[in-house]
């Protein structure tokens, strides 16, 4: 139960997301056959983490009342702290992107820019926050080997992206619909606020078996990385599924998290 436990900080934290985006990177870098800078992957575990935080810190302050979410909750209470936290991290950030290679700088500060404007605008986004977010941490995953590389890009590349992002919305959507109470009661916009859960359940189901189909593309690529994305979507379907028994001890958003540590077992 301590496990659990300290994983349950880990994850209100989004310190696993954060651990998630550097597997994967790792995950790309193998595939694209590229050695990618100890400091670009340090910097991005830590823009993803500044991301992530930035954005629960801005929901604990929006919310006027006592969060009915652990994680808002969380924020709410240490709101100081973690905002003194997140200064240092993106300080530490700053420091670390000029040690990087110059054409993974000049991505990042692009990255970084965009990042921003999302941040000033995301309160408009409404129904399109899920997609923006994913296509940024696709974006950011991608960095330290799509800025390195010097090969050419294949289709079979691009599927293998275009599989990732639509991972990685499905795991945002999935998010939304299991917080679509705790969205409404808090005045907090997502694609289920907008279309209802019947409509965003469908829309999972229809990304998840999309991706399952592009699996067959990647299996004459390599099989190995094919079963790794099939693997990665069927477990966010069961967790579709499942969603009684994994609502209650927020089970689901362990799962759903833990989705990007299976890209692991290909490195080892």
């Amino acid at each position: 139960m301590r496990v659990v436990k300290l994983y349950q900080y880990v994850n209100i934290l989004s310190v696993d997301v954060a651990a998630g985006a550097l597997i994967c990177s790792l995950f790309f870098a193998r595939i694209f056959q590229v050695a990618v800078s100890a400091y670009a992957l340090a910097a991005l575990v830590l823009t993803v983490w500044v991301i992530y935080t930035i954005d629960h810190l801005r929901d604990a302050r929006t919310i006027r009342t006592v969060a009915s979410t652990d994680r808002h909750r969380y924020h709410q209470r240490y709101f100081r702290i973690i905002l003194v936290i997140l200064l240092v991290v993106i300080a530490a950030d700053f420091v670390l992107i000029w040690f990087m290679p110059r054409r993974v700088l000049v991505a990042g500060l692009i990255l970084w820019g965009i990042v921003l404007v999302y941040l000033i605008f995301q309160r408009y986004l409404k129904f399109l926050k899920e997609f923006f977010v994913a296509l940024l941490y696709t974006a950011g995953v991608l960095l330290p080997s799509f800025a390195t590389t010097t090969s050419d890009l294949h289709l079979v590349h691009w599927v293998l992206i275009g599989k990732f992002f639509i991972t990685a919305w499905m795991n945002l959507l999935l998010f939304s619909l299991f917080d679509y109470k705790e969205d409404q009661d808090q005045k907090q916009h997502s694609f289920v606020t907008w279309f209802g859960t019947a409509s965003t359940r469908r829309g999972v189901l229809s990304l998840g078996l999309l991706n399952i189909l592009l699996g067959i593309v990647l299996w004459t690529f390599d099989p190995a990385v094919a079963l790794i994305f099939i693997s990665m979507n069927l477990m966010l379907l069961v967790i579709l599924f499942f969603q009684k028994d994994l609502v209650s001890n927020n089970y689901y958003r362990f799962l759903g998290d833990a989705v990007f540590f299976i890209p692991v077992m290909y490195l080892v």
